[in-house]
């Protein structure tokens, strides 16, 4: 019996001591729809993850004000281990973010986060941090990635080659920072060919008040065939795992359409603990199509207006509330009361509540 007793308090004091030299981190996030006011509805995320060693796992619980049950997920659980020096190999879950996030990148802002399952190998190699991985699992015969990142005179460059069952995907982004000012560029190319280019300059004013511009182009839409010999049209770039393929879900545009071309023009205010953003876009676009009569007209031949507005405070060390305010003239419509058609202004306000320990 004192056997016994001896072994169960030494496997308590070993588990409390792995407790105790565990890392643990919180943060709660609440996000309340403002944009009916008689219909207003709150939706929270609790992360939680633990490090311990080369151990990390984290869990997200979600759940509304509606009264819908409540979900939990894993959102990360990795391991990884130093090879000799060389690099770290990491296998598990992970939420991967590279270069502009046009074709992988994580999803912070809307409640739903994306991760990828796989194995990833890191390493620095001539003065490039390259990382290798598989995505989707670990069917890294038909689904993975290469990234290297990197500085170079002044100019940081990432380089993101994307496969997935032979169909290739690339993003080559530069920035370079000059004096006060900033330049960018992004070029993408997704799984079907279809490309995405962009193109930033953002000019520090001061220490608090910088300006920026920026215009963001997409080309045709990819001409292929189906297995069956038709001709098919790709639906425009997009990719499956990243922030932009939400949209408003997410806070930003999201993907627009073949041969759009989007102008934005913004300016950013840091107080200390307040700061103010807004950006103002307009999206056009020239193609033209055929009317049915042989008249060429305008795919689209209203512009798209779009604007975003944020203000955030920092409350305390580990508290900060923001609000963020969308108008986007595509989502507006016109309501008719006589056939139970509710109306639309195409504006989204947001407040959020961010809570850290």
């Amino acid at each position: 019996m004192k056997k016994n007793l001896q072994k169960i308090l030494v496997l308590a004091l070993g588990l409390t001591t792995t407790i105790a030299s565990a890392q643990f981190s919180a943060n709660s996030t609440s996000r309340i729809d403002n944009t009916d006011s008689e219909n207003r509805s709150m939706e929270n995320r609790i992360a939680i993850s633990a490090d311990y060693g080369a151990v990390h796992v984290s869990s997200d619980v979600s759940a509304a004000t509606d009264g819908s049950a409540a979900s939990y997920a894993i959102y990360e659980a990795y391991a990884s281990t130093d090879l000799m020096g060389f690099g770290t190999l990491t296998v598990g879950r992970k939420d991967l973010s590279f270069g502009s996030g046009a074709l992988l990148s994580g999803n912070d802002w809307g409640l739903n986060r994306h991760t990828e399952d796989g194995i990833s190998l890191d390493a620095n190699l001539g003065g490039f941090d390259v990382s290798l991985g598989s995505l989707a699992g670990v069917q890294y015969d038909n689904s993975n990635y290469m990234n290297a990142s990197g500085n170079f005179g002044g100019a940081d460059v990432n380089i993101l080659m994307m496969n997935q069952d032979d169909n290739k995907a690339h993003g080559y982004d530069l920035s370079y920072a000059m004096n006060s000012f900033t330049l960018t560029a992004s070029m993408n190319s997704d799984y079907d060919g279809d490309e995405m280019t962009s193109y930033g300059l953002t000019y520090n004013v001061s220490d608090d008040l910088s300006a920026s511009f920026g215009r963001t182009s997409y080309g045709d839409a990819v001409a292929g065939v189906d297995e069956m010999g038709n001709p098919t049209l790709s639906d425009g770039f997009n990719m499956a795992n990243t922030q932009m393929n939400d949209g408003w879900a997410s806070g930003n545009m999201g993907y627009l359409g073949s041969n759009d071309e989007a102008t934005s023009m913004g300016v950013s205010y840091d107080l200390g603990d307040i700061t103010l953003s807004y950006t103002m876009t307009t999206v056009t676009n020239d193609n033209q199509v055929d009317d049915g009569n042989g008249v060429m007209v305008d795919a689209t031949p209203d512009d798209r207006e779009v604007t975003v507005m944020s203000l955030a405070y920092q409350l305390n060390d580990n508290c900060n509330i923001s609000m963020s305010r969308f108008s986007d003239s595509s989502l507006e419509v016109a309501g008719d009361p006589a056939n139970n058609v509710v109306g639309d202004d195409g504006e989204r306000t947001y407040l959020t509540i961010s809570i850290g320990l």
